[in-house]
């Protein structure tokens, strides 16, 4: 996995950082893979959370993963296990395409992937919001989804979480669909 790494022409430091996150377990092998794979390209940004997915990579590609610049020290001195995981929560959102990945319910699976991963790099979170979240049902219930946006809140006073719709807009619409007309959508 280094070697394609390197062949891509990736700094030294992001070899390393995904060469640890490929060896944290199937999680962090996965997302590396990915990164592999669609030659994702990873770089540092001014932005209030950990890590983004762009609009353009989500819809034109290539996935570009933007990490929060005040970490990039730390992370290519490879001692960031936090922005590592945070890596595997935006490849989580570009699988999960455009429509799951803005609402609450692709928030909470890409939280409880990132919380695993920190988990299998030996980090594991100890705020008691992060342990809520982990422990929620992925389901599709609203109480559910709002519970997940305010302990992100909790858990990140700056991650807005909440003003995502709470499922994914398909999902919504055909929902509403079967509601109101019975209809098999």
């Amino acid at each position: 996995m280094s070697e394609r790494l390197r062949q891509q022409g990736r700094p030294d430091w992001e070899v390393a950082a995904l060469t640890r996150l490929g060896h944290s377990g199937e999680r962090g092998l996965h997302a590396v893979a990915f990164v592999s794979q669609r030659n994702a390209p990873i770089r540092f940004g001014r932005q209030p959370t950990g890590a983004k997915w762009t609009l353009w990579g989500m819809l034109f590609g290539p996935p570009l993963i933007v990490l929060n610049a005040a970490r990039a020290e730390l992370m290519r001195q490879g001692r960031d296990a936090w922005t590592l995981s945070a890596i595997a929560h935006e490849v989580k959102h570009y699988e999960q395409g455009f429509w799951v990945a803005l609402s609450v319910y692709g928030e909470l699976e890409a939280w409880q992937l990132q919380i695993q991963v920190l988990r299998d790099l030996g980090a594991p979170p100890r705020h008691a919001a992060y342990l809520a979240i982990e422990q929620l049902p992925l389901t599709h219930d609203p109480a559910v989804l709002r519970e997940a946006a305010r302990l992100m809140r909790e858990a990140s006073p700056g991650y807005r979480s909440d003003l995502l719709p709470l499922n994914p807009l398909p999902y919504t619409l055909r929902s509403a669909w079967q509601r109101w007309w019975g209809g098999k959508g």
